[in-house]
């Protein structure tokens, strides 16, 4: 079997039940490992529950083990001659790929479930709005709709609560708390909630907004979702063409894209004075150093590090 990775049922069932737009990227890291495993000699039908065979026992088998990981990473240290992105990225997509296959309970075992990934350095491009760019997006949308200003509260949102573009689409009006000024986010394929605050600005402004005539009017229609456009819901193409249009009547130097937005939250957020733990909760990143990737260094960015790896 040539493709005894991509032609498992493990690889089948997470290409048919994951939807992540770095698809293409996490199998080229799979694909990784698949070479691997033929050059540790594997054949026939791959099954991660009995991975290892004893020597003592014959007959008798383990599931993978975190060795077998570390092994691989060595491969790709020393002999691949992988960069720290590289690496990087190959331990984020095994970790997400054994994550995925042990919550759907088609492993046992999660060979990666506390494994580290050091390579905490690699370059991002900060492509964060400035607070004058913010301002100047804020203004656009005002200007263009300053009655229902359906798309200034949009934008607002997304820059205060830090939320994806999968979710804004989807948030609903029942999972805002206006009185609170919490809103209650579901994330990923798996339907997992998540709380996020909001300004008491922001929570006037959408008070405003649920009580104009034309939210009360896409209400009545038995929607629930919180943003819609021209009477249809919002999806994730729409939203990037909105905000290429409010980019372009801001006169900003460069096209924004909704995860833009998300990486500006966070830099608003640290600029507020808020500290990195809220700022991970806010944004919902599971581990501390996502977020760290997100925001400018800190003076405790070592100190946070340092934690972090000993956690793991």
């Amino acid at each position: 079997m040539n493709n005894i990775l991509f032609e498992s049922k493990y690889y089948k069932f997470w290409y048919e039940h994951v939807d992540l737009t770095a698809k293409e990227y996490v199998e080229r890291d799979l694909r990784k490992f698949e070479k691997y495993l033929h050059l540790r000699g594997f054949e026939g039908e791959l099954d991660f529950d009995k991975f290892h065979a004893s020597p003592k026992h014959p007959g008798s088998f383990r599931p993978i083990q975190q060795y077998f990981i570390d092994q691989f990473v060595e491969y790709l240290r020393e002999d691949y001659q992988a960069t720290k992105n590289v690496m990087y990225n190959a331990i984020s997509s095994l970790k997400n790929f054994f994550k995925f296959l042990y919550d759907m309970e088609l492993i046992q075992l999660n060979p990666m479930e506390d494994y580290p990934n050091p390579y905490y350095d690699r370059p991002i491009k900060n492509t964060a709005l400035s607070k004058e760019e913010c301002l100047a997006l804020l203004g656009a949308a005002l200007k263009k709709d300053p009655f229902f200003r359906q798309e200034f509260v949009l934008i607002w949102f997304m820059l205060i609560t830090g939320v994806r573009n999968s979710e804004v689409v989807s948030v609903s009006r029942t999972s805002v708390n206006l009185d609170t000024r919490m809103v209650m986010i579901i994330e990923g394929q798996k339907n997992d909630a998540r709380s996020t605050s909001i300004t008491t600005a922001l929570s006037e402004e959408l008070r405003r907004y649920v009580n104009h005539p034309n939210y009360i009017n896409w209400a009545e229609k038995g929607r629930d979702t919180l943003f819609f456009r021209k009477d249809k819901p919002l999806t994730g193409d729409t939203l990037r063409k909105l905000l290429k249009n409010l980019c372009l009547e801001a006169n900003l130097s460069r096209i924004a894209t909704p995860h833009d937005l998300r990486r500006t939250a966070g830099y608003l957020m640290q600029s507020a004075g808020m500290n990195m733990v809220e700022i991970q909760r806010q944004l919902g990143h599971q581990i501390m150093a996502t977020t760290l990737r997100y925001i400018p260094p800190l003076n405790d960015l070592a100190k946070i590090l340092a934690q972090e790896v000993e956690q793991q």
